[in-house]
């Protein structure tokens, strides 16, 4: 890291800001060399299937909008997390949580609304039967719903998505066009009868109390190495321990630990997915959303079964059947042929 001094201009000579040139250089390079996969995945995979609707100017634009991204809101973060430790010393493990606590909450606030707009357009939902079923279904629940918009989310990809955002008193909920084109009002409202239940129960808070805890482990874990002489001397460093590098460092030593930390968070979120479908179920869309989830899957070609233990570790949803049994979905064809 030291001799990155002889290339940089003087200005640039010091170890935070030699760390972000190559924290930020790695990231370039790294996406570079990615660069054969994701056009694979996108244009011969995604195209196979009719998911792509990327353009290959679109494609590259949003690879050049993203590494700008990073390192435009990347860096200062990343600078300020340095300067924390390096103040602090020993003592910087409830600093670093405090401080990007904060920051997950400001990304939370900013992304829908100045960074999304970047890559997708936004319309306000047009006044109609749809627009109308939601507004009823948010007075209904007390959801402080704000605004309704819509995403043309078939600008890159025919897979369907919806989501709310905002602050905890003032929340906008986005729908991906294609979820419109391919639902009914009624599996359309069910979705969000799903999504809403996740707000009413608490589930965002729940994730990011367990998002904080994970913070205090692994930081708790890292100052046992940041002064491991022997850690950075076996990789070259001897006369500067940078922080990056020793963080960077400990990130693969603690990859076992993290393998642990993602069957628990997976679990967290499974949880919460079915308490959501029985939250929508409770309001009356049993019927509505099960079929929603169905249409999704089938659109969207998700897995239809796996393994318990496999799907339990990699995915952070139950897989269809799973969902539908704890609805306590019933098809009516099944019915017709029974009552035959």
């Amino acid at each position: 890291m030291a001799k990155s001094s002889f290339i940089l201009p003087k200005f640039m000579g010091g170890i935070i800001t030699q760390s972000l040139f190559f924290l930020f250089s790695t990231q370039i390079i790294s996406t570079i060399v990615s660069l054969p996969l994701s056009y694979y995945s996108n244009f011969v995979l995604e195209e196979k299937y009719g998911f792509n609707k990327l353009t290959v100017g679109l494609w590259l634009t949003d690879k050049v909008k993203g590494i700008a991204l990073g390192i435009a809101l990347g860096s200062p973060v990343v600078a300020a997390f340095l300067k924390i430790i390096d103040y602090f010393g020993d003592s910087f493990i409830l600093y670093t949580c405090g401080f990007l606590f904060v920051v997950q909450l400001v990304g939370m606030t900013i992304f829908p609304t100045l960074i999304q707009p970047l890559f997708n357009k936004f319309t306000t939902l047009e006044e109609g039967e749809l627009k109308t079923a939601i507004e009823n279904l948010a007075s209904e629940q007390k959801f402080p719903l704000t605004k309704l918009y819509v995403i043309d989310g078939s600008k890159r990809s025919s897979h369907s998505n919806a989501y709310f955002t905002g602050l905890p008193w003032s929340k906008q909920i986005v729908l991906y066009d294609t979820l419109i084109k391919h639902s009914t009002k009624e599996e359309t409202v069910a979705v969000l009868a799903h999504e809403i239940g996740h707000w009413k129960l608490s589930h965002l808070p729940q994730m990011l109390f367990f998002s904080q805890a994970h913070l205090f482990l692994s930081f708790s874990m890292f100052s046992a190495f940041i002064h491991n002489n022997s850690l950075y001397s076996s990789f070259g460093f001897t006369s500067v321990q940078p922080i990056m590098i020793g963080f960077m460092l400990f990130n693969d030593i603690f990859q076992p630990v993290e393998c642990v930390a993602q069957f628990g968070m997976n679990l967290l979120s499974r949880k919460n997915e079915y308490e959501a479908d029985a939250y929508a179920k409770k309001c009356g869309y049993s019927d509505d959303l099960s079929k929603a989830l169905i249409k999704l899957l089938s659109e969207n070609l998700s897995t239809m079964d796996a393994d318990w233990l496999y799907s339990s570790y990699h995915h952070s949803h139950p897989i269809l059947s799973e969902r539908l049994r704890a609805i306590g979905y019933v098809s009516k064809e099944k019915i017709g042929k029974k009552d035959e």
